[in-house]
């Protein structure tokens, strides 16, 4: 039996650290990088996240399948893991490295092109890796702390790349008076999330190397590649109505969640008038958010169980993070500039972002849950087809949540590579209606569906008994 010891924990959740650089470099930086900076209108830039998700719905199931199905003595889901170290941190680079003088067809072609690469390139690692957690427990309480290591520092590799660029690469110098307009700095922002996601990697797979031998391995009938066993085996893990409430709750968060972040930058320069400096702080509420949700998770879902913790979490993270916004348009937040604009801000986004963390974690755990379920059916282990479903729902942030976020800035005529002093109140106005009440509204939606799911504690260990008799 496999000791999970707190090396084994950490250098899992160490490889999450990919996805958060990756997640932060979309979410935050390309369409503000490739709108304001470049000049690319920013339905353009949802376009190609579109595109790009679209591939994705091919290759997450399909990598899902696939390495549930690989036999090596590397086991199912190392192999992959090991193929995409240098790929992904490389087109990550290249993504953000466009040659000067592309016209906006020549841009939005480098976009979609390195996008897709980009989001397969994590596909051959993040979805073996998310399946990875769910084996290395059967433990329904140990399974949200695996999920909390891999939150947690998938959050703190993003964050880090965060910070470091708003205060390094756009820091505001009499050179560089438009910090975020610095286009240089997205270059050295690429480089930077290259490095941060190939160490991640590295130290993931070394460190989890002594599990291999422990996990379950694939059938040896089964064939290693087959497209129509791939989406087949998905399309009967949607037949499960807990998957299917907890995809639908997934993907919906995610969007809104990208479209939030995609809106981000634009919120923080313009609507608050903040500088590089003030927002790089603000990012530093998701650290902050961390550590609490990560007692959060397990504590509300040890008491109250699993779905109620789930609920309770999305109501009050989006009450508090979009509080500011709907207090601004309704004229009682002070004006910016006021010194309480950023112990408000800073002080919302920290309980909103300690509760969202803290549903991000429960939704993890649920799916292994759900992967046993599948399993009494099936009578085989498939964790990798519902973490495909996760990996989906996690790209899911910057391909419908950043279209809706181009669409909604095209539609308001957002001006573009101007400093906040050329931007209308109109105009601001109505940023904050797009960036406000739209993404609160899917969450509130998202709420509602997962009182729905009802795969308990007390479901689970019925689960678990029938598992255990079907091996005996």
């Amino acid at each position: 039996m496999l000791k999970l010891t707190f090396f084994t924990k950490f250098s899992y959740g160490v490889g999450q650290i990919s996805q958060g650089v990756k997640d932060t470099a979309f979410q935050s930086f390309v369409v503000f990088y490739f709108s304001q900076v470049l000049g690319m209108p920013a339905i353009m830039a949802g376009f190609a996240a579109l595109i790009a998700l679209l591939v994705d719905a091919i290759t997450d199931p399909l990598m899902g399948d696939v390495s549930d199905n690989w036999h090596s003595k590397w086991g199912r889901r190392h192999p992959f893991m090991i193929a995409a170290v240098i790929p992904f941190p490389l087109s990550l680079f290249m993504l953000f490295s466009p040659p000067a003088g592309l016209d906006q067809q020549g841009l939005f072609l480098w976009l979609v092109c390195w996008s897709i690469i980009v989001r397969v390139m994590l596909t051959l690692f993040n979805v073996p890796h998310n399946a990875l957690g769910a084996e290395l427990s059967k433990d329904y309480q140990e399974r949200t702390k695996i999920v909390s290591y891999r939150t947690f520092l998938g959050y703190v590799g993003g964050i880090s790349l965060s910070v470091i660029a708003l205060n390094t690469f756009f820091k505001v110098t009499e050179q560089n008076p438009y910090g975020m307009l610095n286009a240089q700095g997205y270059s050295q922002l690429g480089l930077l999330a290259a490095v941060i996601a190939f160490v991640a990697m590295v130290f993931c797979i070394l460190g989890t190397k002594n599990t291999i031998a422990h996990l379950p391995k694939a059938p040896k009938d089964q064939k290693k590649v087959d497209f129509k066993r791939s989406f087949r085996a998905f399309a009967e893990a949607l037949k499960l109505r807990p998957f299917r409430l907890i995809f639908i709750v997934q993907v919906l968060t995610m969007v809104a969640g990208g479209a939030g972040a995609t809106f981000m930058l634009y919120i923080g320069s313009y609507f608050f008038a903040l500088s590089p400096a003030e927002i790089s702080l603000l990012t530093l509420t998701i650290v902050v958010g961390l550590v609490p949700a990560t007692i959060i998770a397990p504590v509300l879902s040890k008491k109250i169980d699993k779905m109620p913790s789930l609920v309770l979490c999305l109501l009050v993270a989006t009450v508090f993070s979009f509080s500011p916004i709907i207090l601004r348009l309704l004229t009682v937040l002070p004006e910016n500039g006021s010194p309480m604009i950023m112990p408000i801000l800073f002080s919302t986004y920290v309980v909103g972002y300690s509760f969202f963390i803290a549903a991000g974690i429960i939704i993890g755990s649920m799916l292994a849950d759900v992967a046993d379920l599948h399993a009494t059916t099936t009578r085989k282990r498939q964790e990798g087809i519902f973490f495909a479903a996760n990996s989906f729902a996690q790209k899911a942030t910057f391909g419908l949540g950043t279209l809706i976020a181009g669409i909604g800035l095209d539609v308001i005529a957002f001006p573009k590579q101007v400093d906040v002093s050329q931007v209308s109140a109109e105009a601001l106005f109505d940023l904050g209606m797009i960036a406000g009440p739209v993404p609160m509204l899917i969450y509130l939606i998202s709420a509602y569906i997962a009182t729905k799911y009802d795969l308990n504690k007390t479901k689970h260990t019925e689960i678990c008994i029938q598992l255990n008799e079907q091996k005996n």
